[in-house]
C-alpha cells in the first residue's frame, strides 16, 4: 500500500515558499544594514561630494550576485529537503520525518493525538498551499508534528484520516 506521502504528495510550490520566507527576513536585515553604511559615509559630508567619490557600482553588483547565489543555494536545499519529507500512517502511528544534513523523525501513537488543523500562512496563501498540524501533549510535537505544502484537498484529505484514526482508537 502507498505511503500517505506517495498517495497526498507536497506541492511543486513548496521549496519556492520556504526559499522566498527566509531570505525575505535576511534582506530585510541586509538592506537595512546597507543604509546604516550608507548613512554613516554620508555623514558630516554632502551626499552629492560621497558619490562623486564612492563608487557604489562594484558592491552593488556583489550583493545582487550575493543574494542570487543565496537564493539558487535556498532552492536547492529546500528541493533536497522536499525529496527527503516523508509522513505516513504506519500501525497505530502517525510518522513524520524531516531534514537534509540533520535529519529528525517523530512518532506519535494515534491515541495521544489531541489536535489536528489545517492552516495557511501570508505566503501559503499566495501560493495556495496548505499546513496540516497535529499536536499531542508533548512539548516537540509543536515543533515537528506537522505537513507543509500541501493543495487544500490532499490537507483535507490528511486531516480527515487523521481525525478518523483518533476516533477509532478512542472508540
Amino acid at each position: 500500500m502507498a505511503s500517505l506521502r506517495e498517495r497526498y504528495p507536497l506541492e511543486s510550490r513548496k521549496p519556492l515558499k520556504k526559499t522566498f520566507s527566509e531570505i525575505g527576513a535576511s534582506l530585510i536585515t541586509i538592506i537595512t544594514f546597507a543604509i546604516g553604511v550608507f548613512i554613516v559615509l554620508i555623514q558630516g559630508r554632502s551626499a552629492a561630494s560621497t558619490l562623486q567619490k564612492f563608487n557604489f557600482w562594484p558592491i552593488f553588483l556583489i550583493f545582487v550576485a550575493l543574494i542570487i547565489l543565496a537564493l539558487i543555494l535556498k532552492y536547492v536545499y529546500e528541493v533536497f529537503y522536499m525529496k527527503y519529507y516523508f509522513y505516513d500512517l504506519v500501525g497505530k502511528n502517525l510518522v513524520i520525518k524531516k531534514g537534509v544534513f540533520s535529519r529528525s523523525e517523530i512518532t506519535l501513537p494515534m491515541n495521544r493525538l489531541q489536535d489536528v488543523y489545517v492552516d495557511q500562512d501570508i505566503l501559503d496563501r499566495i501560493l495556495q498551499l496548505y499546513d496540516v498540524h497535529v499536536s499531542s501533549a508533548t512539548m516537540i510535537s509543536g515543533n515537528l508534528a506537522h505537513m507543509d505544502g500541501l493543495s487544500k484537498e490532499n490537507a483535507q484529505s490528511i486531516k480527515n484520516l487523521i481525525l478518523s484514526g483518533i476516533q477509532k482508537e478512542n472508540g
